[in-house]
């Protein structure tokens, strides 16, 4: 990278931290650190959506899947959009119930016992997610060339300014950068780039030289992998608890519902554009993985290679932004998590004072455990996937009961809980054995335990709580 490169990517770094001090003026509690005091219009909820589902998943690992399998890719893109419509059917019981943490709707239904499991569960998770877009970040760099930052240096400069960014402006920081990061990539990556990719290239060249499976859409992955990525990805959208943010945040019903329909529409059209990147890369780079080791670097590579100076640190800059958004939402999560459903749990009149120190502490240590996470390089997305595999199988059925069945018990979540966890976990250990998608059955496992249970514990005439949407 030119030097003029390297100063528009550092300009980057010190526009986080500049916003997150002015954001620190708007604190006034818990609330406005959490949510944004419910203020969020249109652009500012869009651009926080965006920008968070837009990771270091669906920009590096879509264009590294893509290259490795061509166009069945999209159905990854395919299954995250439908998670994406049916949240925007969820959102509005989120902000009827007025509880944006899913540890908080399970209390509130349930009771304390299954809050506990769910919230110290969450926790791992979201370490492991702030750690793989930690990691993200150090591959990009190592991609650069940038010989004096190496990937260990790289990963702990960024946690270091995603951390103090957002304790320091909490959901206000989050959604004003968001909205510059939102369309940064989304122009960058998503206009720019295909632009000058695709403009000197005969399409017809590059359907000749690849194999013909990457063209087909329909068979070119086994039935079992579409299966496994529409019951694994769909269901992550709607217990996604940055979703469940940004939706709380939003200023009303109506601007939650719509931007996530408006966010999902841009996250199929920027998705579609990645996967196709990823195929014109397997084109243009057949030696990737035998000269550099992993096909996640073709979107680093492909933009290193192509763009001209001052283009390169605007897109190293958007990748960069995406990345650092989503893993800041999620930092911010789990320290909410922490001061307000596990510390409240045993300090009921903790202040609102407390809270948020509570809330920044719990995000400077997630933080820093992420930062090591990322630095061991190894099984990150893969621990990723069975974390949120566990707390899919463990919340999902349990979550929507809460909210949409009248008949659900305390009884039938725990029985719902404890067999989707055991289940998927078995699943997972035997399943080359069963040959069975470990989350398909964990669900249904799950969504049995909890009619069954619920139907037999039962008791004619008790009310569902405040939180039984009709």
């Amino acid at each position: 990278m030119s030097i003029i490169d390297i100063v528009i990517i550092v300009a980057y770094f010190i526009f986080l931290l500049v916003m997150g001090a002015i954001s620190r003026r708007k604190i006034k509690g818990e609330a406005d650190f959490a949510i944004a005091g419910r203020t969020l219009g249109y652009p500012l909820t869009i651009g926080a959506v965006i920008a968070t589902a837009i990771g270091a998943a669906s920009t590096i690992g879509k264009a590294g899947l893509a290259y490795k399998i061509g166009m069945p890719a999209l159905w990854t893109v395919v299954s995250y959009c439908i998670g994406f419509i049916a949240f925007a059917f969820l959102a509005y019981a989120i902000r009827r119930v007025k509880y944006w943490t899913i540890p908080s709707v399970l209390k509130a239904r349930y009771g304390s016992g299954t809050m506990i499991v769910t919230a110290f569960l969450l926790i791992p998770g979201l370490i492991a997610l702030t750690g793989l877009q930690i990691a993200a970040l150090g591959t990009v760099f190592n991609a650069t060339g940038v010989t004096w930052i190496n990937f260990e240096t790289a990963a702990i400069v960024a946690g270091i300014v995603m951390i103090a960014y957002t304790i320091a402006g909490g959901m206000f920081a989050i959604a004003y950068t968001d909205i510059v990061q939102a369309i940064l990539i989304l122009v960058i990556i998503g206009v720019v780039m295909p632009i000058v990719l695709f403009s000197g290239i005969q399409f017809g060249d590059v359907v000749a030289k690849l194999p013909s499976n990457m063209w087909d859409f329909w068979g070119g992955v086994p039935p079992q992998t579409i299966v496994s990525w529409f019951l694994s990805l769909a269901p992550m959208v709607l217990i996604d608890v940055t979703l469940w943010q940004r939706a709380s945040s939003a200023k009303s019903e109506n601007v939650a519902i719509r931007s996530v329909l408006i966010s999902g529409f841009l996250y199929l059209v920027y998705g579609t554009i990645v996967i196709l990147i990823g195929i014109l890369g397997a084109y243009l780079y057949p030696n990737l993985v035998k000269d550099f080791g992993s096909a996640d670097l073709i979107m680093p590579i492909m933009i290193l290679d192509n763009l001209p100076t001052g283009m390169i640190g605007l897109a190293i800059a958007a990748i960069f932004a995406v990345l650092m958004s989503t893993a800041s939402s999620t930092l911010m999560v789990a320290g909410i998590t922490i001061s307000s459903d596990i510390a409240r749990l045993f300090k009921p009149s903790l202040s609102d004072k407390g809270s948020l120190i509570i809330a920044r502490i719990a995000i400077v240590l997630v933080g820093a455990l992420g930062i090591v996470f990322a630095l061991q390089k190894m099984g990150i997305y893969d621990m990723l996937l069975l974390t949120f595999a566990i707390f899919i199988s463990i919340a999902l059925i349990p979550v929507m009961a809460a909210l949409f069945w009248d008949k659900a018990t305390k009884a039938g979540a725990i029985a719902s809980m404890c067999s989707g966890a055991l289940a998927v976990v078995i699943f997972y250990a035997f399943n080359k054995y069963l040959n069975i998608e470990p989350i398909f059955a964990a669900l249904v496992v799950s969504l049995l335990a909890m009619v069954v249970v619920s139907l037999i514990t039962y008791k004619e005439g008790v009310t569902p709580g405040k939180l039984y949407v009709k």
